[in-house]
């Protein structure tokens, strides 16, 4: 098939489900065209015949306060369409890339397919700014797939979409992802926490976690990874409470597989997640992993068999789980055979591609 992908290629979970995805694609035979405004983070990892990459101009002019990118980005992608003979335009993230498809479709009569991955639905997709025409753009399409059972319900209930849609996980690649025995770790017990720095994510209650368990164990570190609005903030948090001992900051990285195999265990404190892709990173590396009871999480992680739940919004009950994992071998041993054990049974790449190929199939 000539399938073309539209996602943002920088930041997020969704653009790197997205690139991951046509790379997979991309190995099975299909022609792959990524349309988006810089090269996909991930596509630099492989070069394969069957990419291409289409760059989406953005025209800067007196006139625009903001650049209509949602136009340029549907003028690219019936350029892609009509002169590479396109199948279908599967986008990544609804904003605004549900509605460039569905400008696209009327133009070129390509179908699209929209995968929904969190707050395209649940924070920015649902506000009045943009949930009328979001919710059209999603609701008109060709197909629709949510990366958990919980985004499809937010759907439903916040935009009213009445169409099917198809509850599609993400995936991780098991082979990067994987557990290293012979890993060369920190004396301390490391912690680690990958996100965006995003008021969602709760990086402070992470923060003053830690600081309760110096209390009682001095000999346990948080490694922070990532930049976002929050990050002074945290910096600031840090310093205040004397920590810049215990907390560093790494900022964006590159080698997270690598990063990851160098911890102990891995926390995620967000009040609203819908499929977080770093969790099943960390549980792919056979990481024991706390994580907040929110939106999509309990999909993933069954308490005290394969993980940890925690209330959101609590540092305390975070504190102590992370000192029984320090000191309960047996017990962390047992939560990183499980979680490994679950992404390998739900989570690879092979059994969620094909579970998109059924979809693009029946359209």
């Amino acid at each position: 098939m000539r399938i073309g992908i539209s996602c943002y290629p920088t930041i997020g979970g969704s653009g790197i489900l997205a690139t991951r995805l046509g790379i997979e694609l991309a190995k099975k035979g299909n022609e792959i065209h990524f349309i988006t405004y810089e090269p996909p983070i991930e596509v630099h990892k492989i070069k394969h015949e069957n990419i291409i990459l289409h760059h989406v101009s953005v025209i800067e002019y007196p006139l625009f306060k903001y650049p209509p990118y949602t136009i340029a980005l549907a003028s690219k992608m019936v350029q892609v369409a009509q002169r590479c003979r396109l199948d279908l335009i599967h986008v990544h993230y609804a904003i605004p890339h549900a509605t460039s498809a569905l400008l696209t479709k009327l133009v070129t009569n390509t179908p699209y397919i929209v995968t929904l991955h969190g707050s395209d639905v649940t924070i920015i997709g649902s506000d009045q700014a943009y949930c009328s025409i979001n919710s059209y753009s999603i609701e008109n399409a060709d197909g629709v797939t949510a990366v958990s059972k919980y985004l499809a319900n937010e759907a439903r209930e916040k935009l009213g979409i009445k169409k099917g849609i198809t509850v599609v996980p993400n995936f991780v690649d098991t082979e990067v992802y994987s557990p290293e025995i012979e890993a060369d770790k920190q004396e301390q017990f490391l912690i680690v926490h990958v996100s965006n720095f995003r008021p969602v994510k709760r990086v402070q209650d992470i923060v003053e976690a830690i600081s309760l368990t110096t209390e009682v164990d001095k000999d346990i570190r948080l490694l922070l990874v990532g930049d976002g609005p929050e990050k002074d903030k945290i910096e600031a948090i840090v310093k205040k409470k004397n920590l810049s001992n215990q907390v560093h900051f790494t900022g964006f990285r590159r080698d997270i597989p690598l990063l990851l195999k160098q911890c102990d265990a891995f926390v995620l404190s967000s009040d609203s997640e819908s499929a977080p892709l770093t969790l099943l990173e960390a549980m792919s590396t056979g990481l024991p992993v706390i994580a907040t009871n929110v939106g999509g999480v309990p999909e993933i992680i069954e308490n005290r068999k394969n993980g940890i739940l925690v209330s959101p919004r609590s540092p305390k009950s975070i504190a102590e789980n992370i000192l029984e994992l320090k000191h309960d071998e047996e017990f962390r041993k047992h939560l990183s055979l499980e979680a490994r054990k679950t992404i390998l049974e739900k989570y690879t790449p092979q059994k969620v591609i094909e579970k998109y190929e059924e979809v693009y199939k029946q359209i």
